[in-house]
């Protein structure tokens, strides 16, 4: 009897086993089951709005921001080179990083195209920009940080309990519920900022680009002055010599001869002017280049902009595309996402939240669970009857900072719009101005005032007219010559500053 006592026990003991090892291993894979593929739910493509920088790359650490720079130097890099001739740039590229070459190609001639390669390669000012675009990606990389090392903080405690204080450090899907979350108003903060510092690059672009029109049209100004003033004294030459022969023939007196010789004087100081404002303009030019003074050599004759286009659109382009205006509507989305990120924390949720879980994984389910995965139940107060949300309804005075910053900008958006309309009439006034008074003077007054010299000349060799006419013919006949180089150089500058308001190249 005994023995077959004996024998049903150990085929007990072997059946408890079994069915003791067998749910333990159900249990294990129970807890560590992963659906297919086809029943996982795909993940949100990015917003159109948010630049592919921005994506998720895994990580929201020091490698996220590793893979960002280079993202922004492309676009910084495209920013500049579509404002010149793609083939003139590639060839300053090459040789930007030595003064010496480049002193030497503008020692011989001055391209407009190539002084503006070289200053945007070389300007001190564009060079800052980019630099305060990276410098603000970096000064959040703590906050991102911050997120990361929670994250793999409650990766390595996950396992542990200790059973003294937390079991682990909780990574709340609170902090990222409702859509979008705290976590993509953070990123549309980043995002924003970076852009608005973007935008002050380009600002700061277009800036050192009318800045370098300005100047070469300046030189070509005095240039052009210089070589009037000399064909001036060439002619003022030849009418001395005239009146020196009537004075000896009697037929005038030596007054003639001494208002000649103040005039040319006179000219001849003013050649000493205009080298000396040559020379300043050029150090401008230097600066903008970032390169040591040198005497520049000649200037290549820059053609004239077209016709002015219609007023009428300008406006509507210029708050479209003028960057000061998307640098403020940037700053306009960051503030309204801080205060949304604000009213997310401390306002009363949308949700009753029983899709929240705040115990980490959900990897306790079934009849032997220690707690619910979700909740079941919403809770109007909390422990020792204190609120959920004990601040909600309270005016936070840094809250209401933040508002009214926000509706601030906004005025500011507005009236910096409307500002631009002013601006933009007024930049056009002035370069149809310049442009009308240039064309008047070069096809009108310009072979009136020929014609007129002429016959002057020849009335006062013959002696039919008086000194004082001949001279106010030669006088008129300067001023017209400087009036044309003048307003040609101030249609140049006028032009440029339009396109400085408008926010885009007009040719």
């Amino acid at each position: 009897m005994k023995p077959l006592i004996w024998m049903i026990t150990v085929l007990a003991l072997f059946s408890s086993s079994s069915v003791s090892g067998s749910y333990r291993q159900m249990k294990k894979e129970l807890n560590t089951y992963q659906p297919p593929a086809i029943f996982s739910i795909p993940e949100a493509a990015p917003s159109a709005t948010v630049k592919e920088d921005f994506q998720d790359k895994g990580t929201t650490g020091p490698d996220a921001f590793a893979s960002v720079k280079p993202g922004f130097e492309r676009d910084l890099a495209t920013m500049v080179q579509n404002r010149v001739d793609p083939d003139t740039y590639s060839h300053i590229k090459k040789i930007a990083g030595d003064e010496t070459a480049l002193i030497r190609l503008l020692g011989q001639r001055v391209k407009p195209e190539e002084i503006k390669a070289i200053a945007l390669l070389r300007n001190p000012e564009i060079r800052a920009a980019g630099e305060k675009i990276l410098a603000e990606i970096q000064s959040f990389d703590q906050v991102m940080n911050l997120d990361d090392q929670l994250r793999r903080y409650s990766t390595f405690t996950a396992a542990v309990n200790n059973k003294v204080g937390p079991v682990k450090a909780k990574d709340s899907v609170k902090m990222a519920f409702p859509s979008p979350g705290l976590t993509a108003l953070k990123g549309k903060i980043v995002e924003n900022t970076v852009s608005q510092q973007m935008e002050k690059a380009a600002v700061t672009i277009k800036t050192v680009i009318r800045d370098v029109e300005t100047v070469f049209r300046d030189l070509d100004f005095i240039t052009r002055s210089i070589r009037i003033t000399r064909d001036t004294i060439a002619a003022f030459d030849r009418l001395k010599d005239v009146a020196t022969i009537l004075y000896r023939s009697g037929k005038t007196s030596f007054q003639d001869v001494i208002k000649i010789n103040i005039k040319l004087e006179e000219l001849k100081e003013s050649l000493v002017t205009l080298a000396s404002e040559k020379k300043t303009v050029s150090i401008r030019l230097c600066e903008l280049l970032d390169l040591p003074w040198f005497e520049v050599g000649k200037l290549e004759s820059a053609p004239l902009p077209g016709n002015l286009p219609a007023e009428a659109g300008l406006y509507v382009q210029a708050r479209a595309h003028r960057q000061e205006l998307a640098a403020l509507r940037f700053q306009v989305d960051k503030v309204a996402g801080m205060v949304e990120m604000a009213e997310t924390m401390t306002q009363a949720r949308t949700t009753l939240g029983f899709s929240f879980n705040d115990a980490g994984l959900v990897n306790t389910t079934g009849t032997d669970a220690p707690k619910e995965a979700f909740a079941t139940q919403t809770m109007a107060a909390m422990g020792n009857n204190s609120p959920v949300r004990a601040w909600y309804g309270v005016s936070e005075p840094w809250l209401e900072q933040t508002r009214k910053t926000l509706s601030s900008l906004k005025n500011t958006l507005e009236a910096q719009e409307n500002a631009t309309d002013r601006m933009v009439r007024q930049t056009w006034f002035k370069a149809d101005k310049n442009h009308r008074e240039h064309l008047l003077y070069r096809d009108k007054i310009l072979p009136m005032a020929k014609s007129a010299l002429d016959v002057t000349t020849r009335e006062y060799e013959t002696g039919s007219i008086p000194f004082s006419q001949a001279i106010d013919s030669y006088t008129y006949w300067l001023k017209v010559q400087l009036t044309i180089a003048r307003k040609n150089s101030d249609y140049g500058i006028s032009f440029a500053e339009l396109e400085y308001v408008i926010g885009k190249p007009l040719r």
